[in-house]
C-alpha cells in the first residue's frame, strides 16, 4: 500500500504536466452551448494502393446545442451550399446560393452531445494516455483498449495560448490523417444571424 502511494505522488504531478494544456482547453469549453467555428480540412486516405488528398473547408455554427449551421467554402463546386438544422421544428434547410429546399428530419442532437460529453470524460481516465509533443498534445487509447480494436487511432490537438489551433486524426501506420486547421474559434458567440428563417 506505501509503495502504490509512493508511485501515485511521483507519477500524478508528471501526468498533471502533460495534461494541463488538453484540461485548460476542456475546461474553456464547459458550459459553452453557441460555438462559431471556421475551418480547413484535408484528409490523406490509401484507396487500395492510391494514396489520395481531399480538401474542404467551411464554417460551422451551433445554437445552444441544439441547432446548427453548416457553411461549404471549398471545394469551389458546391461552395455556397450550406445546411441550417433546427432542432425545435425539426427542419432541415438546403440553401443551394440560387434557392432552399428542406426537409422535415429528426437528428438526435442530445445524443451527440452526450456522446461528446463521454469522450470528454474518458479523457479523465486511465484509458487515454496524454503527451505533449511541443504545441500539442497527443491522445493515444491504452493497451486495454487497443487490444479490443482494430485500427486504434491517435489524436493529436495543437493548442497556442490555450486556444485550439489544429486537431489530427491519425491511422496506426501514419499513412492516413484527417488534419482539420481552426482559423477561428468564438466560444459563446453571438449565432442568432445564421438562423434566420429563408427569405
Amino acid at each position: 500500500m506505501r509503495k502504490f502511494i509512493f508511485l501515485t505522488f511521483i507519477f500524478l504531478p508528471v501526468f498533471c504536466l502533460s495534461t494541463t494544456s488538453l484540461f485548460d482547453l476542456v475546461e474553456q469549453f464547459a458550459g459553452v452551448r453557441d460555438f462559431l467555428v471556421e475551418f480547413e480540412l484535408k484528409a490523406e486516405v490509401k484507396q487500395q494502393d492510391t494514396k489520395r488528398t481531399l480538401q474542404s473547408s467551411g464554417l460551422l455554427v451551433i445554437r445552444n446545442l441544439e441547432d446548427f449551421y453548416f457553411l461549404v467554402k471549398e471545394p469551389a463546386f458546391i461552395s455556397n451550399l450550406s445546411f441550417t438544422y433546427i432542432s425545435r421544428i425539426k427542419r432541415l434547410i438546403f440553401n443551394t446560393g440560387s434557392g432552399f429546399d428542406f426537409e422535415s428530419l429528426e437528428i438526435p442532437i442530445s445524443s451527440i452531445v452526450q456522446s461528446i460529453q463521454t469522450a470528454m470524460r474518458i479523457l479523465q481516465t486511465p484509458l487515454v494516455s496524454v503527451e505533449n509533443e511541443g504545441d500539442s498534445v497527443v491522445l493515444s487509447f491504452s493497451r486495454f483498449i487497443t487490444q479490443r480494436v482494430q485500427e486504434p487511432i491517435k489524436v493529436r490537438f495543437e493548442v497556442k495560448d490555450k486556444q485550439l489551433k489544429s486537431i489530427e486524426i491519425i491511422s496506426p501506420s501514419g499513412e492516413e490523417k484527417i488534419a482539420i486547421k481552426i482559423n477561428k474559434l468564438i466560444l459563446n458567440a453571438r449565432v442568432d444571424e445564421y438562423f434566420q428563417p429563408p427569405r
